[in-house]
């Protein structure tokens, strides 16, 4: 079955990670996503690790996660003509999607208000660091940015030491989600006015978001949520086991008897340990009683025998872990797709299954593939595209063509 978004054109302009991302989801169902690079590529192309261990733009890892399912056109936009032939591409487009520094495509013609009255119907999202407006707005950010002045790190990490950075791209990918879910928002309004509107995603805005409960903590109680690290306030967190660590929880007062049952330490179901606020008060004590089982037991059997019990137990998994792990293998979580240069690869699909398989995983375009393809569908002959191509429109030598503002971080 076509996915909801197939006859959708996009156009995306973005680097990094969340508009990219955002342009991703589209094409996944369906939407003909045209990833509009610099000639030398979307800078995410040259970050590794590379399938095969050669440096290729084609084959970095995050490239080949976050475009997938796009076509690759590159045009220098430092060029007139570069520039003109994108004005031809988002005349045929639904979405124009961009990552640049507030202004930056303003300064060569491309900023929302200047196309809004050409293309009246065109939904133009911005997904950048800290939004459109405001005092921050032209100030730069990688992750640990966002994540300090979010308040993501204060509340993450031991309560007696410095505040840690969480891993990987949180903010990056939940802003792409934000952003892929208002623009489905601004094309259904569409469908009733006719008109596009201009999305303006803030990264530091959806990290800012994710902290309801600490925001309620100070506002209500006019407390700082403390730092919890590896689970202060009470007899849960990470612990070591014989081939890795466990996470344990005992859930509710009443089934703690049965971490007791589960690592053959009947002292552990006693009074002293049952009452209410033990587990917290008691930590030191707890932890001597449970680690002798735990650093004798292997982390899969522990958690099989804590569910097994009705103890929401984890295991901290690796990447062979969770490539073998049979609930993700059984849900078909991971797709293999072919790609011409990096090879068969297994990719996350999305965290959403449809009856009608709405959702299509393909691989991700070689830099400039369909540029070709993508300038000719626009109208022009083959002597019009080496007239573009002799005045530098798809790019000449190699370096940095991006608007002088460069894209926001």
């Amino acid at each position: 079955m076509d996915g909801p978004l197939v006859g959708t054109r996009v156009v995306d302009l973005s680097q990094y990670v969340a508009g990219p991302y955002a342009g991703r989801v589209m094409a996944g169902f369906g939407a003909d996503v045209i990833k509009v690079e610099p000639p030398d590529g979307d800078p995410v192309r040259h970050w590794g690790p590379f399938a095969g261990g050669d440096p290729n733009p084609d084959t970095g890892a995050l490239h080949l996660y976050l475009n997938q399912g796009k076509r690759s056109v590159t045009l220098d936009l430092d060029t007139a003509d570069g520039r003109a032939v994108l004005r031809e591409l988002i005349a045929s487009a639904d979405v124009l999607i961009e990552s640049f520094r507030p202004g930056a495509l303003a300064d060569i013609g491309f900023g929302y208000e200047q196309l809004r009255e050409e293309f009246p119907s065109l939904v133009y999202l911005s997904v950048t660091p800290f939004g459109q407006t405001g005092p921050y707005a032209q100030h730069h950010a990688w992750e640990i940015t966002t994540y300090a002045l979010a308040g993501m790190m204060s509340i993450t990490g031991e309560p007696d030491r410095e505040p840690l950075k969480n891993g990987g791209y949180i903010g990056q990918y939940g802003a792409g989600q934000n952003a892929y879910i208002a623009t489905l928002a601004a094309l259904w309004e569409r469908g009733v006015s006719d008109l596009g509107q201009h999305i303006d995603v803030s990264v530091f805005e959806h990290v800012t978001s994710l902290l309801e409960m600490t925001d309620m903590y100070y506002i209500y109680g006019g407390a700082v949520y403390p730092r919890a690290g590896n689970g202060a306030r009470a007899a849960w967190g990470i612990y070591p086991c014989a081939d890795g660590f466990v996470g344990v929880v005992s859930g509710p007062l009443r089934r703690w008897a049965n971490v007791a049952t589960l690592m053959e330490e009947p002292v552990l179901a006693t009074e002293r340990y049952q009452r209410s606020g033990a587990q917290a008060e008691l930590r030191d004590e707890i932890d001597a009683l449970m680690l002798p089982w735990l650093i004798t037991h292997n982390k899969e059997e522990i958690y099989q025998k804590a569910q097994a019990l009705g103890l929401p137990f984890g295991y901290v998994s690796t990447p062979a872990d969770f490539f073998k792990n049979e609930q993700l293998q059984y849900r078909g979580f991971f797709h293999e797709v072919d790609h011409p240069v990096a090879g068969t690869m297994k990719y996350p699909s999305v965290a959403a299954h449809f009856s009608d398989g709405l959702w299509e995983s393909k691989r991700a375009p070689l830099l400039g593939e369909h540029t070709a393809e993508v300038v000719a569908s626009l109208g022009h002959d083959r002597a019009s595209m080496e007239r573009l191509a002799a005045a530098g429109a798809f790019g000449g030598a190699p370096n940095d063509r991006r608007p002088t503002k460069g894209a926001a971080r």
